[in-house]
């Protein structure tokens, strides 16, 4: 019945019949599974406000607090320590790096009640610029002034301190302190 049946099947279905072969493409199930992927891809996208920089040394304080971070200019202060230099930066662009010097010269300007970091200035006032220069072109952007600060849980007081005088110099008066929810660490 082997042999019989297996030629039967042959002449029914033509010659190039094999076993294992497939004969044709099934399109529905084809997008089926294009429509899984790509709702898998866009659930796992953050949908987030805020993204806070990967790959830098940072630890983020703790809070309690139930309050969505908002969209701003992000102003980062990274690695600071007796092993690693830290950063300054504005929106992922460094700014500066915060070496031994660096943080001695800032640390004795801020005791001497002169906060303003000016390579930061500088970089804060350009931005500012550029935002109420967008304003003038479009009536939908509006130059707020708000900044979000990113720092360090071990960052000290006064550079904090300095970070906020500067920024408000430039313009960014509105700030916010970013910390992470303590059930989401």
């Amino acid at each position: 019945m082997g042999r019989n049946y297996r030629a039967q099947l042959k002449r029914r279905r033509g010659k190039a019949f094999h076993p294992g072969a497939i004969r044709e493409l099934n399109l529905v199930a084809m997008m089926d599974m294009l429509t899984v992927v790509v709702i898998f891809l866009l659930k796992s996208y953050s949908v987030s406000a805020m993204s806070i920089p990967v790959g830098e040394s940072i630890s983020i304080p703790l809070s309690s607090n139930l309050m969505n971070p908002i969209e701003a200019t992000k102003l980062v202060v990274t690695g600071y320590g007796d092993d690693q230099d830290g950063i300054i930066s504005v929106d992922a662009d460094h700014v500066m790096v915060l070496d031994k010097k660096t943080l001695r010269t800032l640390e004795k300007n801020a005791r001497s009640r002169r906060y303003l970091i000016k390579d930061l200035f500088s970089k804060l006032q350009s931005k500012a610029a550029g935002f109420k220069e967008l304003a003038k072109l479009s009536d939908k952007i509006k130059f707020s002034g708000e900044v979000l600060v990113i720092a360090d849980k071990k960052t000290p007081y006064w550079l904090v301190t300095s970070v906020l005088f500067t920024a408000a110099e430039a313009g960014f008066d509105q700030y916010r302190l970013v910390a992470i929810r303590k059930n989401e660490q």
